[in-house]
């Protein structure tokens, strides 16, 4: 990840090749973030481009770490419907083709390169942290039996691998369906009556 320039012409130039990048990765794949394309959807030179990243993995890389947002964000409200609602939302980008590039060049990469193993953690790794709170205040709540914050990451990978799998795996458009049947078999063995 490169250092950003103080000059505000600078940061102008790299905010629009950021955005230009990321919405060339969002619509075709890693493959579609090059120099040249950059540099024609920002409406600046390719050697502008080449100042703030000097070669295409930086390049790729801050356009990936622009468009991460963590899997699960909790607010108040019962869980099982903040679940579907943001599943949906995420079943609705895995859908895109891009969707398969994306995730495989986040996996393959984060295996041998630091950078990348941070936009994967930012993107999964702290979700079950997130869940686990979110589902201390459910238990409060009397949505699920007492225990359950403890196995935040069994169960977020319980809704999200089956969800990963019949997308990338089996080639299956995910739908809302889909998504409540995962939701209901991860959390069924944590509901108060269970």
């Amino acid at each position: 990840m490169t250092r950003i320039n103080d000059d505000p012409r600078a940061r102008r130039s790299r905010a629009a090749a950021l955005t230009a990048a990321t919405e060339l990765l969002v619509e075709g794949g890693p493959e579609r973030v090059t120099h040249a394309a950059v540099a024609v959807r920002a409406g600046v030179g390719r050697a502008t481009v080449y100042r703030h990243w000097p070669d295409q993995q930086s390049l790729l890389f801050d356009a990936l770490a622009n468009d991460v947002r963590p899997l699960l964000a909790f607010g108040e409200g019962p869980i099982r419907q903040q679940l579907v609602s943001q599943l949906e939302q995420m079943a609705e980008w895995l859908n895109q083709p891009v969707a398969v590039s994306v995730i495989a060049t986040i996996v393959e990469r984060a295996e041998r390169d630091e950078d990348v193993r941070r936009i994967r953690e930012e993107m999964f790794g702290h979700a079950d942290e997130h869940f686990a709170g979110a589902l201390a205040a459910a238990v409060e709540r009397g949505e699920f039996r007492p225990g359950i914050e403890g196995y935040a990451r069994e169960v977020v990978s319980r809704i999200v691998g089956p969800l990963l799998f019949q997308r990338f795996m089996l080639g299956a458009r995910l739908d809302k369906d889909m998504v409540i049947s995962s939701v209901d078999a991860a959390l069924a063995p944590w509901l108060p009556n269970a």
